[in-house]
Formats: C-alpha cells, structure tokens, sequence
C-alpha cells in the first residue's frame, strides 16, 4: 500500500516537529530527501531546484507533505497542525485549539530569536549568544513557565488533559535550546523541565528519538 511522503533536506530544521507528530501519532511513511546537486532518487527530483521547476513546491520551499491520492500540503506548520488534526493531537475542545495555537506562536517567536545566530554577522554571534543566553530566553522561558504552569500542574501537559502537537513543538524548542548551550535558562524553569523528561519519554517519542531515521543534531554558529 502506497505511503504518505515527507519532503524535506536530511537535517531537523522546519520538518522536526512534523516528524514528532508522526512519531506520537504511530504514521508510517516515507521520507525524501532533498538536497542541492543531487542525482533524481526513486524516480522523482532530489535536487530542490528541480522541485521547483517540476512545480511539486507551490511555493518553491520545503517541507512538503504528499498523502496516497494525489493531496499535497506546504508550510511546515499547516502539516503539522494537518497531522495534528488528523491524529487528536490538537486538543479536545475549540478552546484547547486555540491554546495549541497561541503557544506554537510562542514557539515560532522564540526559534526566530535564535535563528539570528544564523543570520548576524560572524563578528556579532558572541554578542547575539550572550544577549540570548541573558535576557531573551530567560524571559520567554519564564513567560512560558508562569504561562502554562496551571496547565502542567493539573495534567502533566501544556494544553488542556492530553498531549498536543503544542506540547511536541515547545519539547522541540527546549531540545534546541539545552543542545545548543543555553540549557541555564530552562533549569530554572522546573515545569518546563519535567515536560521536556515526560515527552521524551513517551514509548513512540522515546523510540523515534533512538532511531537513524532521526537527522543527526546540527549546532547552531558560535
């Protein structure tokens, strides 16, 4: 029987939480990596420039997500939030939709503060690092912390009794944070730890996290 595809390079990045939500949600499917001068694999384009150009991106980026049937989605968050939907990992009420919402904005407005590591100059890494590492995360992390505290207490998760696709991408960001060296922000937020030890633990989660089908870890520029 044919299998659903995800398209996108051989590294976590924007595909990450994708692969989370498939993993939680027991998805078997295929992935295609895409790359830059690569040789056509399995009959179709590798190379992200032929995918462009074959019109499979409708908006010439990855990560695509293809279903048995011909539906095929962009925009890492829609397919996430597509499998989410599909899967019950959007929350159980609108309420709790709208939760999983406002804090995958967190999430997003977070990763952008990191991402300037990528995008400033070499010579200002040391001073985007030291500013992140004293101020952004620990303020968006204790944000986070006071934020979700009821919700973690009453039920282990950030948003409403059972685990969402909230709860993957903040355990991705705090993954991305601890692996990146700025680990001191998250120990201070107890809550927030002991989410990052529960999903991880979770037997899908935990199984995928030790598998190769896992991109390796990338650091961020120091």
């Amino acid at each position: 029987m044919p299998k659903p595809t995800l398209l996108y390079f051989p590294a976590r990045g924007r595909a990450e939480v994708i692969r989370l939500v498939l993993a939680e949600a027991g998805v078997d499917y295929d992935e295609h990596h895409v790359g830059k001068g690569t040789p056509p694999a399995g009959g179709r384009a590798t190379d992200l420039a032929d995918l462009k150009a074959s019109g499979v991106l409708a908006f010439g980026a990855v990560p695509a997500w293809e279903e048995p049937g011909g539906f095929r989605l962009v925009q890492s968050a829609a397919i996430a939030n597509h499998l989410a939907r599909r899967h019950g990992l959007r929350g159980a009420t609108p309420l709790d939709q709208a939760r999983c919402d406002e804090l995958l904005g967190a999430v997003e407005d977070v990763r952008l503060e990191l991402r300037k590591l990528f995008t400033c100059p070499a010579d200002q890494r040391g001073a985007v690092r030291a500013e992140l590492q004293a101020t952004t995360l620990p303020r968006w992390l204790g944000d986070l912390e006071r934020h979700l505290a009821p919700s973690l207490a009453a039920g282990g998760f950030a948003v409403g009794s059972a685990l969402t696709v909230g709860d993957l991408a903040l355990w991705y960001l705090l993954e991305m944070v601890q692996d990146n060296g700025f680990g001191e922000a998250l120990a201070r937020c107890p809550q927030l730890t002991a989410l990052f030890a529960r999903v991880a633990a979770r037997p899908r989660i935990a199984a995928y996290l030790a598998s190769p089908r896992r991109p390796a870890f990338t650091p961020m520029p120091k």
